[in-house]
Order: C-alpha cells, then structure tokens, then sequence
C-alpha cells in the first residue's frame, strides 16, 4: 500500500486526497492551517469552466488558447477538455447543487450572501474526513522536499510547538496554491505567499512563465472594508466612476460591466489600475432598484459597514491568479521522481491569461490525475550516498511501520530560544507588497523592474540576518523567504520579456509581439546562492 503526502488542503489537494484514497493509499494531507478554510478555494465563486452539452471541447480547447494568448501548454489545454466532464460528474455525485450554463457548471449557493467556494470546501472537507486512510496534520509547516538522488521521498517542517518533523512517503504532491498576496493590494488569503513556488525551487525545479500574473479588475479598495472581490453578474443600473464622477466604462469604450470583466478583463484592469493613479476609482449602486438587493453581488454588499445603497465604494484591481509554475506532464508528474503537482502551482493551461472559471476546473481534473498516479508510484530502491541518512531513512521507515498513522515520523526536536536582531517582519512583509506592487504590478517598465529588483534584493539579505524569537516569528519569516523568491522571480522573468501579452503589460512594449515572444519563459534557481537564469522554450 502506498504512502501519500499532500502539500495544501485547497480544492486540489482535497481532491487529490480523494482520488489517492479510492486507489487503496494511505494519505496525509499536510497544511499550514485548517483543511479548505485557509485557502484560496474558500473564497472562489463556484464557477468551473469546461466543454458542456452546448459548447464542444474543441471550441473550448480553441477559445482557451486565444484567451491564453497561444503560449498554454497545448497537450495540457487538451488533456483538460478531454477530461472536465468526468471532473464535473464527480461534483454532481458530491451532493453540491450544480447548474449548468453555456461552457460552465457552477455551484449554487443555498443561501444568496454565501459564497460558493466556502459550500464547496465545506463538501470536501466533510468527504474526507469520513475516510478511513487519510489523516489531517494542520498547523504543518513544510519547509523541504525530502529527496534522495533525484526522488521526492518526504518533507520536512515544524508544527505550532516548533518541534522539527520529518515526513517519509512513497510519492509527493505539492497542492500549495499561489502567491497573490506578496502584493500589495490582492484579493487572496492573506498568507498566500508563494510557499509552493520556493519548496519547487528548492528541490531544483524549473518555474515557468512566472511574469504573467492575474489581476482581477473589482476588488474593494475602502481601507476599512475587506479586499473581498466582487463577482459579477452585476445589474446594469452599476456605474463605475472615475474621481471626477465621469462613468469609466463609457470613457474607455468598455461596453457593459460584465462584459467588461467577462471578455476584456486585462484591458479592463489596467485602465483601472490607470485610474486608480489618477484619483481613485469607484463602484455606484445607488441607481440599484431595491427590487435587486436580494440578489448576488448586492447582498453580500448590504452586510458592510459601508453605506453602498447611496454612497460610491472605492475599487481596485487586484492581484489574483498565477499563471505560471511548475511544469508536469500528463500524468501530474514533475521533473523529480515520485514528486507531483497541482492546483495553481502548476502551469500549462492558462497561458498569458487564464480564463474565468479554469482554475477550479484545474483543480478538479489535475487535482485527481495527481492523486491517482501519485498513488500508484513505484518508488525504486533507495540508494543513499550519506551514511547518516541511510540510517535515518531506515529508522524513520520502522517508526511508520509502527505508527497508527502508518505515515508520521516526527522528532521532537527543539530550536533553542534565540533573539531577534531587532528586524520588523511586519516592516519587511509591507516592503515586499508595496514592491510588488509599485514595480511588478499591473503595468510595469524596465525602469521599476530594475529598482524593483534591487530592492529586493536589499529585503531578501536583511531577511537572512533575521533570528526568530517563537514559532510565530518562525512562521513569517519563512512567508517572507517565500514571498522575497517569488518577488524576484516575477521581477527577472519581467524584465525578460519585452513586449506585452495578455495579463502581462509593460508601458515600454506596449504591443503584443508574436513574431519574437510567442513563447514561454523558463526560470531555475540556486537557492543557496540566490542566482536566477531565465531562458525560453
């Protein structure tokens, strides 16, 4: 019986789990906090985009490659199409009430002010937790991939009391979701710093296209409203205003607000974003008719302690998706044995722009396909070079066997108390976002690149020399590490391409350019030197 750990308790890793259970594994699934709540899944709008009874998978496969701007991964394009309709039979089985539209199915909230994503954790949550062979380790910190040779065969971390734990299984999944909010302004969970991106480096893989990033148009800016997102459909009686009152839809020739978000939403982000710089930018619903306030989005609205039904709300764009990642093939398989990949981390599909609805159908079909295969690895013998790890190895392995978990390893190992050098996290964390912000943001130029880069640079040494006191200050500083890697891998990866497509616009290379750049970035780095080289394929 194999042994299975899974890295992130999103939608990804859930069904992972799922799908590594039904093949006879045993699973662990690790997170820094609770399954599904924390994570980004719990704040989606339920909307899953795929071929339907109406709508062909060749006309999917076709419409997500041009919204891609022809760099996705084409044969992961296809493996998606060809498989959603199985992924959203699964959800039918699940007991979630699904509807079905043109090219998408969507979860339907019983309650109108619920979000669809919390019901959809919750489901999965509750599935899991009836199963028999999985076992939830939350408040796992994972630090490092266990790897001998070139096989993924464990992991790495700390738990809440700071006791070191080693993890032994026969295959690996990362599910550890983004990294929106190293920026600024974003409408993630607010530790989504990129965790997943630096454990994939740190275990030698390549990170592609890591300068395309999505920044959703309509997120509430009000300093004292949460950055909560705002999902259309929207009444047409909503008018976005400029800080002079003048509508910005009709100013930039947008058409209608869902249109707008729907089929023009890198244009309509970085219009907003202009905006945004000149004064503000705002969201009128007081022409709303009252008839309508028991209706998605005017129902969460109306629970705020914003007076929206008379007065403008303050938006911005924000930063929502990665595109970019790791690369795996067709089986959810990394460059690394035994070691596989899904949900967000992983690239392919979406190309220099993802299309509305596509994550969580990613996460429904790769988030299975990992957890089958990882499930059905055969590791090869283990070969150590190292005396000492051969020894731990096999005394870890008799301590699993022994286990009532049949996966946990742990040694309780301590770090001594230790003084901090008198560094702000905080004070760092607020550096990274407003870098990210200001200089890898919605528009970018060669000039903000390059102080970018330098700045982190500065942020990323100032975090090396930092000693934390407690388990919190732990916590954040690897957050930080995290967040400082991902930074400058967006910032060189930018810096690299010179033109501007989709999700990706630069003010100096303002056009797309298919004649040089219709291809994909590919970044590695040595974590233990902090050198980057960046080609492209």
């Amino acid at each position: 019986m194999n042994k299975v750990i899974i890295i992130g308790a999103g939608l990804a890793g859930m069904v992972a789990a799922i799908a590594a259970h039904k093949e006879g594994a045993e699973v662990i699934i690790v997170d820094r906090g609770s399954i599904g709540l924390g994570t980004n899944t719990a704040l989606a709008g339920g909307v899953f985009t795929g071929p339907t009874g109406g709508y062909d998978t060749e006309t999917y496969i076709k419409d997500t490659i041009q919204i891609g701007r022809m760099i996705n991964n084409p044969s992961m394009v296809r493996l998606i199409a060809e498989t959603a309709s199985g992924a959203f039979d699964f959800l039918r089985s699940s007991g979630l009430p699904v509807m079905d539209f043109h090219s998408i199915t969507a979860v339907r909230t019983p309650q109108l002010d619920q979000i669809p994503g919390l019901l959809l954790v919750k489901n999965m949550a509750e599935k899991i937790g009836k199963l028999d062979r999985v076992t939830i380790f939350p408040g796992f910190y994972v630090t490092d991939i266990v790897k001998d040779n070139n096989r993924a065969c464990g992991v790495e971390g700390f738990n809440n009391k700071g006791e070191e734990i080693t993890l032994f299984a026969d295959a690996i999944i990362i599910a550890a979701g983004g990294a929106g909010a190293v920026y600024l302004v974003n409408d993630n969970q607010k530790n989504t710093m990129g965790q997943g991106y630096w454990l994939a480096a740190k275990a030698s893989l390549e990170l592609f296209d890591m300068e395309f990033v999505q920044f959703y148009p309509l997120v509430l800016a009000d300093k004292h409203l949460p950055s909560m997102i705002l999902y259309p459909p929207f009444p047409e009686e909503v008018r976005l205003l400029d800080s002079s009152g003048k509508d910005i839809l009709k100013k930039h020739s947008l058409g209608s607000l869902n249109e707008a978000i729907h089929t023009k939403r890198d244009r309509f982000s970085s219009l907003l974003f202009e905006e945004t710089s000149m004064g503000g930018a705002y969201a009128d619903f007081s022409n709303v008719p009252l008839s309508l306030w028991d209706k998605y989005p005017q129902t969460l609205l109306s629970k705020l302690k914003f007076p929206v039904r008379t007065k403008p709300v303050p938006i911005s764009p924000a930063a929502h998706f990665f595109m970019g990642g790791v690369k795996i093939d067709e089986g959810a398989g990394t460059a690394i044995s035994g070691l596989f990949a899904c949900g967000e981390i992983s690239w392919g599909l979406h190309g220099a722009s993802r299309r509305g609805g596509n994550a969580l159908t990613e996460c429904l079909v790769i988030g299975k396909i990992a957890g089958q295969n990882a499930a059905r690895y055969t590791p090869s013998a283990i070969t150590c070079t190292a005396p000492a790890m051969c020894d731990n190895l096999r005394l870890e392995k008799n301590v699993i066997a022994a286990s009532a978990s049949g996966l946990l390893a742990m040694t309780s190992r301590r770090s001594p108390e230790k003084q901090t050098n008198g560094l702000s996290l905080n004070a760092l964390r607020r550096q990274i976002r407003e870098v990210a912000w200001n200089n890898a943001g919605v528009v970018r130029s060669e000039k903000g690149l390059k102080e970018g880069l330098a700045a982190a640079d500065e942020i990323g040494a100032q975090l090396q020399t930092f000693i934390p006191k407690n388990v919190q200050e732990r916590r954040l500083k690897e957050d930080l590490l995290s967040a400082s890697f991902v930074l400058k891998a967006i910032l060189i990866a930018s810096l690299g391409r010179k033109e501007s497509r989709g999700s990706f616009q630069r003010k100096d290379f303002p056009n797309e350019d298919s004649g040089n750049w219709q291809k994909n970035s590919c970044l590695s780095c040595d974590p233990e030197r902090g050198d980057f080289s960046l080609h492209y394929i």
